[in-house]
């Protein structure tokens, strides 16, 4: 490794563990931090968000960098270096081009609009009032409007956004994926509703959610998640967030009379985990220990969530375990009984407790809205409206309030215009691998069964987690896979999984 390339990562590494503290001020205001020190986090959001795009700014890391790598062209300079680095530096230059567009006041500004928007959500969503939160809304999408402008853009500003969490992906190329999935989820979700309902309303009994939490601890485990790189807490909205890999939080949120909610999301939020564990710590502060995107990072948690965790193999293990611990509530509920019950089809409010078959739909419906606030086709003061109109179209249900409804979710908040399509193109990213695993692993369900996992998690360290951020998701999936990312896979697996479920008729 060249003297030159060990300073960049110096640097570089410098500038992550900044960022590392800016997620520890994110993770407490979520957690445990009283409400009235927002307008303190507000500023120091601010300051730790000036400082990371100082450091990946500065003279001494431009230059450092151009040394390396051609600036404007993207030729790798030094020729000794290996394969991952030459990617690594292909992904800072990248980063560095988009972060040297932006003035240090925009992200000053950027950084304290979203600490208040965050405590504005919080607040209107726990009032159901939308105008709480309005002001901040327009505030999130005039910046974000700016921020395209200045990042640029060739066919549409969302372009820029997009790029910024899922490299390479365009509005066009994510309108085709999306306009051919819709039309596939749709018309399963209306076959689907077509049957009789499955029964789960053995869910909504009461379970002390302190034995909820030492179930989630006990799925954390079983995971392989080492009690001393991770810890489990509460939050108003679940995620999972790796300082370090070995400093990684997760939160959940769990309610007694609904059962699915705090597993789902420890499982969830444990693929994300097990993502910021499998990267190489001796690359930490690099591309070659940073994820690869943030759809890449969505395929990790929604396969441990859904392909893995909503699978029969996985709860003929887990099963006795959950029913040692609630043999009250679950004595008369068969193992059958329970799986079908956790894979009911119904439209839901929530997205986050949206079934399989219907949570790209509120993906999409996000996407649609968001492209309308960037282009200006679509007012922030009209998004309730909006929200629910979409919601009666692709689900048939409305919002009884925007609680429930249009501000649900954290991101817009955050800031994150952009950030939503990686949920579904997570989901796309999962079943190609999916498809790929079984094929290879024929007999994967028995060794689920016996309750070995490990083998899955070294299969995914091999195709994903090892390669960092050293190749763009579609690159990367196309290296993992041997196929161009496809609708196809997903849509497949949801048709025979839910055929069966429900009875439906299934060609193959």
């Amino acid at each position: 490794m060249s003297k030159l390339y060990k300073k960049l990562a110096a640097l570089s590494r410098k500038a992550a563990l900044y960022e590392s503290v800016e997620s520890l001020l994110h993770w407490d205001q979520e957690t445990y931090m009283p409400s009235a020190a927002n307008p303190q986090r507000a500023e120091q959001s601010e300051l730790i968000a000036s400082m990371v795009h100082k450091e990946k700014t500065s003279k001494s890391f431009t230059k450092c960098l151009g040394q390396l790598i051609d600036l404007d062209s993207g030729h790798v300079l030094d020729s000794s270096l290996s394969a991952p680095q030459a990617g690594a530096l292909r992904m800072w230059r990248r980063e560095y081009l988009q972060l040297a567009r932006l003035p240090s006041a925009f992200v000053k500004k950027s950084a304290s609009t979203a600490s208040h928007a965050i405590h504005a959500w919080a607040q209107a969503k726990k009032e159901n009032k939308f105008a709480l939160f309005a002001p901040h809304l327009d505030k999130v999408v005039t910046l974000a409007r700016k921020k395209a402008e200045l990042l640029g853009y060739k066919n549409h500003p969302y372009d820029a956004l997009l790029d910024l969490y899922e490299p390479g992906m365009t509005t066009v190329s994510l309108e085709k994926l999306f306009t051919t999935l819709k039309m596939g989820l749709l018309e399963l979700f209306r076959s689907v509703r077509a049957q009789p309902s499955l029964d789960e309303s053995f869910l909504s009994s009461t379970f002390p959610v302190e034995k909820q939490v030492q179930f989630c601890k006990l799925l954390m485990e079983k995971l392989g998640l080492p009690n001393n790189k991770t810890r489990l807490d509460f939050s108003n909205h679940p995620f999972c967030t790796g300082n370090h890999p070995c400093d990684i939080r997760i939160t959940i949120r769990a309610a007694e009379d609904s059962f699915s909610l705090a597993p789902f999301a420890t499982l969830h939020e444990a693929g994300h985990a097990l993502y910021q564990l499998g990267l190489p710590e001796e690359h930490f502060g690099t591309p070659m220990g940073s994820p690869c995107s943030l759809g890449i990072h969505e395929s990790q948690s929604r396969w441990w969530e859904a392909f893995i965790g909503q699978s029969y193999p996985f709860w003929e293990h887990c099963y006795p375990l959950l029913q040692e611990l609630f043999p009250k509530e679950l004595t008369d509920i068969t193992l059958e009984g329970f799986y079908r019950g956790i894979n009911v089809v119904k439209p839901h409010f929530i997205r986050i407790e949206s079934d399989e078959v219907t949570y790209s739909l509120h993906i999409i419906l996000r996407f649609e809205l968001e492209k309308a606030l960037i282009e200006g086709s679509l007012k922030t003061k009209e998004v309730p409206e909006a929200w629910n109109h979409k919601m009666r179209e692709l689900l048939g249900v409305t919002p009884p309030t925007d609680t429930l409804g249009c501000l649900q979710d954290i991101h817009w908040s955050m800031g994150g215009m952009g950030y939503f399509p990686t949920y579904t193109l997570g989901n796309l990213y999962a079943a190609q691998l999916f498809d790929c695993f079984t094929r290879q692993f024929p007999d994967w369900n028995e060794a689920v069964t016996a309750g070995r996992l490990a083998f899955i998690t070294e299969w995914l360290h091999e195709k994903i987690h090892r390669h960092g951020n050293t190749l763009i998701p579609t690159d990367l999936i196309r290296k993992a896979t041997g196929e161009e990312l496809s609708e196809r896979h997903f849509l497949t697996y949801l048709r025979k999984k839910y055929s069966l479920l429900y009875a439906l008729p299934y060609s193959g």
